[in-house]
C-alpha cells in the first residue's frame, strides 16, 4: 500500500490502464486534478475552450485509436454543455471515461453555485454513472469505470470527482481484484460497427 492523495491515485490508475492523454475544459472544481497533472507529466492534458469540443476530441481519439478516451469537464454547467456530444459518443459506442469535478461534499447541504447531483444528469447517455464519495472507494470505482467503458459493447461512463476526495490522503491499495486484467489491454481495439443512422 502507498500513501497517496486521491488525485495521485486517480492518475496512477489511469496510467496503469494505458492512458497517456486526457482532454478537458477545467474550472475551479477541477483544480486538484490540474495540480495532480502538473506532477504527473506522463499524462498529457489537451485543453479545449468548451466542453462539447473536449468530448468530441476524446470521442474521436477513442474511435481512431481503439483506446480509452478520457475527458474532464467542469461541474454542472460543464456537464450540461457536454451532453450533446456525450449522446454522440454513446451512439458511436466510444469507450470514453467522462469525469466532472464536484464541490467539496461539506458544502453540498447548502447547494453552492454550480452544484447539482451529477450522476443522474449523465446517466441517460452512459453505461455507468457514479460519484465517488470516499477516497477508499476511488481505486475500485475508477477501475470499474475503465473496465465498463472498454467491455463489449463499448461506450461512455461517468465519474463525479469531489474536491475533498481528490485532495484527501491515506494509504491506498491501487491494485484491482486478483486476476483483474487491464481493461484497455484485455479488449484490444474495438470492433468496427456500421454507422448509426441519425
Amino acid at each position: 500500500m502507498s500513501f497517496l492523495s486521491g488525485k495521485q491515485a486517480f492518475l496512477q490508475i489511469l496510467k496503469d490502464e494505458g492512458v497517456d492523454t486526457m482532454f478537458g475544459n477545467p474550472g475551479t472544481t477541477e483544480l486538484p486534478l490540474m495540480d495532480g497533472l502538473v506532477r504527473e507529466p506522463s499524462v498529457r492534458y489537451i485543453l479545449a475552450l468548451q466542453e462539447a469540443v473536449a468530448i468530441s476530441m476524446a470521442d474521436g481519439y477513442a474511435q481512431a485509436s481503439g483506446k480509452l478516451g478520457v475527458v474532464n469537464v467542469h461541474t454542472s454547467p460543464g456537464l450540461g454543455n457536454a451532453m450533446g456530444m456525450l449522446y454522440d459518443a454513446m451512439k458511436a459506442g466510444s469507450p470514453l471515461l467522462l469525469t466532472a469535478g464536484q464541490h467539496d461534499q461539506a458544502l453540498n447541504l447548502t447547494e453552492p453555485i454550480l452544484w447539482s447531483d451529477l450522476p443522474p444528469v449523465a446517466r441517460p447517455y452512459v453505461k455507468w454513472s457514479h460519484e465517488i464519495t470516499r477516497l477508499e472507494d476511488l481505486p475500485r470505482a475508477v477501475r470499474r469505470a475503465v473496465k465498463t467503458a472498454m467491455a463489449h459493447p463499448t461506450g461512455p461512463v461517468f465519474l463525479s470527482l469531489p474536491v475533498d476526495v481528490l485532495n484527501a490522503e491515506r494509504e491506498l491499495d491501487l491494485s484491482g481484484p486478483p486476476g483483474w486484467p487491464r481493461a484497455s489491454a484485455a479488449t484490444g481495439p474495438r470492433s468496427k460497427r456500421p454507422p448509426t443512422c441519425w
